[in-house]
């Protein structure tokens, strides 16, 4: 069977020597140093997760600020496009009653230089009218056209 003698003894206690001195000079730092290294990484990750927290929060209060942004935008482009067409119905109506004085000037012209025509007219008619009357019944024409008269057909048939 098995025998138990002094060189197991020494074996068996030079192991366990063996064996405490491996764990003092190897296993304990390593251990110690992967147990530093574990709770380095878990506050790494706790300060990234608080982090993202914080980017996400200002994430959102930026997107919050760029919609504000773009609604004060908006609104100032509409403000100025309301401003421009009332600046432009205004222009508008001012160039339109310009042209309504231009064009009743010019038909109050034309109707002055109408009337003038006509007046020279009226006395050239009554002119060509006597010419006439003398030459197809010779002599005296009788009694002379009526100005006003001759003014009216003129009129009419303008």
């Amino acid at each position: 069977m098995l025998e138990v003698n002094g060189t197991l003894i020494v074996l068996v206690l030079s192991f366990l020597a063996f064996v405490w001195a491996l764990n003092l000079v190897y296993v304990a730092p390593v251990a110690k140093v992967m147990e530093s290294r574990s709770s380095k990484i878990e506050q790494d990750l706790s300060a990234s997760r608080t982090l993202r927290e914080e980017a996400q929060e200002v994430l959102g209060k930026y997107e919050l600020h760029l919609a504000d942004v773009r609604n004060k935008a908006q609104n100032t482009i509409n403000d100025a496009v309301v401003e421009a067409q009332k600046k432009r119905t205004s222009e508008l109506a001012a160039v339109q009653a310009e042209g309504r004085k231009r064009i009743e000037a010019a038909r109050t012209a034309l109707a002055q230089e109408k009337t003038k025509l006509i007046g020279e007219l009226v006395d050239s008619e009554i002119q060509i009218v006597d010419e006439m009357m003398k030459k197809l019944i010779g002599g005296a024409a009788g009694p002379s056209l009526d100005r006003g008269k001759v003014q009216k057909a003129i009129e009419e048939a303008c």
